[in-house]
């Protein structure tokens, strides 16, 4: 469970996030799993024009990229480059992969979908760069194999840049992507065309309190609850489904109060107060007390090429803006701390 947002300040520019909402830990290795799997999520920052090694087949870097990702590795989970072009990778439950030999006879190259978005943001400078080139590739059924493991994820993709273009890659047909234009918010299954149909059940949402009671053709008239207050967003669904997650973020970020791009990443952090899952609010029961919730929010501000990551273990905000001069990969720590500011 995923959820990703774009809002756009009064000026233009630019404010994208996700939340990480996964049963797999991400922070420390709780008892009974390998200990590699301790301290490996991280910020990346990789420079351009060096070798990227893949498990499937080596690409040279041409945009210097950074992002939350796998240390070790060329997983980026979400990120950004130097051109502002940024994007993240989701769980898709109905993504496919294709055989390479299918995918040859396509006149497509197969990729590795674990570091997808590593690769176009490497490569790519904007969104419709992207466009042009999607078509060419298609996921492969192979899995990425990292830490002794082989990890093999349904995935698709949000991509968005600084103009505020978007596009959303399920890789649903057998491997290869459909391209849908992006709303402004997605989330998980089902594929993002029954998503765009369902927010239509939603059409009479507003933000506007009613003024006064409402008389019904009976002649029977409705007062409004304390006033009328509390009543925009009315009939929001409110439950962590991804149906529900996805109606909720568009519709909130779409009603945000106008901004200045100043206050840009605190209005993108409250649009997604609301699809932040707290643990255990959600498990399989018996089968597994695990629980899927929110391991980091990641925000970014595209025009600044900067990054502020929240892990679900504190209230801590690591803030990291992309540093073009690097010549080789570098890793940061993500604080979990509380790290709370106390007034005497």
């Amino acid at each position: 469970m995923c959820t990703g947002i774009k809002v756009t300040a009064t000026n233009g520019d630019i404010f994208w996030g996700r939340t990480m909402d996964l049963n797999i830990p991400m922070f420390g290795t709780p008892a009974g799993l390998p200990a590699a799997l301790d301290d490996v999520v991280v910020i990346s920052t990789v420079p351009a024009g060096i070798d990227m090694p893949s498990p499937l087949t080596a690409w040279k870097s041409k945009y210097a990229t950074m992002g939350v990702g796998i240390k070790g590795t060329n997983i980026l989970l979400d990120g950004i480059n130097e051109k502002g072009l940024a994007g993240d990778t989701q769980v898709l439950m109905e993504c496919t992969r294709g055989a390479a030999g299918d995918i040859a006879a396509r006149n497509q190259t197969g990729v590795l979908g674990e570091e997808f978005v590593s690769f176009v943001l490497s490569q790519y400078a904007t969104v419709a760069e992207v466009r042009e080139a999607y078509s060419t590739f298609a996921l492969l059924d192979e899995p990425y194999k990292v830490f002794g493991q082989n990890i093999s994820m349904p995935l698709h993709y949000c991509f968005v840049d600084t103009t505020g273009d978007g596009i959303v890659l399920e890789p649903v047909e057998d491997g290869a992507f459909k391209l849908y234009d992006y709303a402004g918010a997605y989330t998980n299954s089902p594929e993002y065309d029954w998503h765009l149909v369902n927010v239509r059940n939603y059409i009479g949402l507003t933000n506007i309190d009613p003024a006064k009671p409402t008389k019904l053709p009976t002649g029977f008239e409705l007062e409004p609850i304390e006033g009328g207050t509390g009543f925009g967003m009315f009939g929001l669904p409110g439950d962590y489904t991804a149906p529900s997650r996805m109606v909720r973020a568009l519709n909130l970020s779409a009603y945000l109060k106008p901004f200045d791009r100043d206050n840009g990443i605190a209005q993108l952090y409250a649009a997604f107060r609301t699809v932040i899952i707290p643990p255990g609010l959600e498990h399989k029961g018996d089968v597994s007390s695990w629980s899927d919730y929110s391991r980091y929010w990641a925000g970014y501000d595209l025009t600044e090429q900067t990054l502020y990551v929240q892990s679900g273990e504190g209230l801590a905000i690591t803030a990291k803006k992309l540093d073009t001069s690097v010549t080789e990969t570098t890793y940061d720590e993500i604080d979990l701390s509380n790290n709370v500011h106390l007034v005497n």
